[in-house]
């Protein structure tokens, strides 16, 4: 036990200084703990960026957060129909002397790491961008993991730590409160996103953009009222000034994804009829070829 506490100082004091000086820490089991200080600053000291141009589930990365804490992370997936790219990620740890049945402990690099499967947060592509890609769990690894996330499929003996009573006072359970907290204001992005969904699911009427309408090429001779695409077609009231979009019929109570020009919305049942609105603000006249041309519909799954 000794030990444990020994090294939870050490965690405190690594969020404090990334690079904590192993002299702050107390003499018990010192030669231990300097060699997981070593294990860890030669991982974080890494100073060339690996650029990952795609996202693969059990990829990991490393970020210092604005907080000043030390944080990594293995990347789940893309939450469809974000505004943000938002991703659910799953917090990583090096301190596996803290793990739990609930931990998936895997190696990294030659080094021991572990995927907090109970600490899920969420942070957009841009955040991504900006960490340090460190590496990816084996095929073998990112198998068992994707059952035990997917499944609810008990993780392997020998990849977890012990079982702890939750309402127990040990260092583990302490470990469990800091991490979560460590991530605190990334798991609230899923309420934006929520919100995001609300509005998205629920409109039927989509504006366009002022901005890309004052960009179309002028009509020749009397507007035309009538674009078919591949999978829709849309009608433009003159009088009315609107356009209604109409899909075919084998995307009509389906989760179907609309991008208009660089936006896309996202309906969990596509209904028979979506309204285009022309904003106030646009004065000028309607292409409905170049408004088409600029619409795409894909079914999706959510």
């Amino acid at each position: 036990m000794r030990y444990l506490e020994n090294v939870y100082e050490m965690y405190k004091e690594q969020k404090k200084n990334p690079l904590p000086e192993i002299e702050n820490l107390p003499e018990v089991d010192k030669e231990k703990i300097k060699k997981k200080f070593n294990e860890f600053q030669k991982n974080i000291k890494k100073e060339e960026k690996i650029e990952k141009p795609d996202l693969e589930f059990g990829e990991v990365y490393y970020f210092i957060s604005d907080r000043g804490i030390p944080i990594f992370f293995m990347v789940n997936g893309e939450l469809e129909g974000s505004k943000q790219n938002l991703y659910s990620v799953y917090k990583v740890s090096d301190f596996v002397d803290f793990a739990t049945k609930d931990d998936f402990i895997f190696n990294l690099n030659d080094l021991p790491y572990m995927v907090e499967t109970w600490n899920e947060f969420y942070i957009p592509l841009e955040q991504i961008k900006k960490a340090v890609y460190i590496g990816k769990l084996s095929d073998e690894d990112v198998d068992v993991l994707l059952k035990v996330l997917d499944e609810g499929a008990e993780i392997p003996q020998e990849k977890r730590g012990l079982t702890i009573l939750e309402e127990g006072n040990y260092i583990q359970n302490l470990f469990k409160q800091d991490e979560v907290e460590d991530v605190a204001e990334y798991k609230v992005n899923i309420f934006g996103y929520f919100e995001d969904l609300k509005k998205t699911f629920e409109d039927t009427i989509i504006e366009l953009p002022p901005e890309r309408l004052k960009e179309q090429p002028l009509v020749a001779g009397e507007e035309k009222t009538v674009y078919r695409g591949e999978n829709f077609i849309l009608f433009y009231n003159k009088e009315k000034r609107e356009i209604e979009l109409e899909p075919s019929e084998d995307l009509i109570n389906k989760s179907v994804a609309i991008k208009i020009f660089d936006e896309e919305f996202g309906f969990r049942n596509l209904p028979e009829e979506v309204k285009l609105k022309i904003p106030e603000e646009y004065k000028g006249g309607i292409n409905i070829d170049y408004i088409g041309k600029n619409i795409e519909l894909e079914e999706i799954e959510l």
